[in-house]
């Protein structure tokens, strides 16, 4: 190999990464958003959900795992692997957000559990990125919605009874 295919296929691989990437790390930031609305309709009052959304869900110290936390607390329904699912879609768009991939385009993971270190490939963890973010989005779309629809009966009878 001459210097200049060295050149085309490191640029490649970098290109693939930052595909990757970009991918991962929008839909993840996605799904923090949605998860954030959930937990703003719940619990603020219509007047006052964009200063909560600034001052409390957008803040840096309001993290994705307290927010999938409060997510939990909440009791609503979800499929059975919906949490577990959302904790790995973090940890995947943790993975390519600060990991450094090797030439064979995997990243070395080392499981502190078992002590094990591993290679994982970026488009295996890719694909399973994608088969629970779909899952997980539809998941919460039908819990924001259904949060909405509860809120406006809530306040339809709370404007129904005060005008008795």
């Amino acid at each position: 190999m001459n210097q200049e295919t060295n050149k085309i296929d490191f640029k490649a691989i970098a290109n693939k990464i930052a595909q990757y990437r970009g991918v991962i790390i929008h839909d993840s930031i996605n799904i923090e958003a949605l998860i954030g609305a959930i937990i703003a309709v719940y619990f603020v009052r219509d007047d006052k959900n964009n200063e909560f959304n600034r001052k409390v869900i957008d803040d840096e110290y309001f993290s994705f795992g307290l927010k999938i936390r409060i997510l939990e607390k909440l009791n609503q329904e979800v499929y059975p692997q919906f949490f577990e699912d959302i904790r790995r879609i973090n940890n995947i768009r943790n993975i390519f957000a600060h990991k450094v991939p090797t030439l064979d385009e995997g990243f070395i993971y080392q499981d502190s559990k078992e002590e094990k270190t591993e290679i994982k490939y970026m488009s295996d963890l890719h694909k399973e990125f994608l088969e629970k973010i779909k899952k997980a989005d539809e998941q919460l779309h039908k819990i924001f919605f259904s949060l909405v629809e509860e809120k406006r009966k809530n306040q339809n009878e709370t404007t129904n009874n005060s005008k008795k």
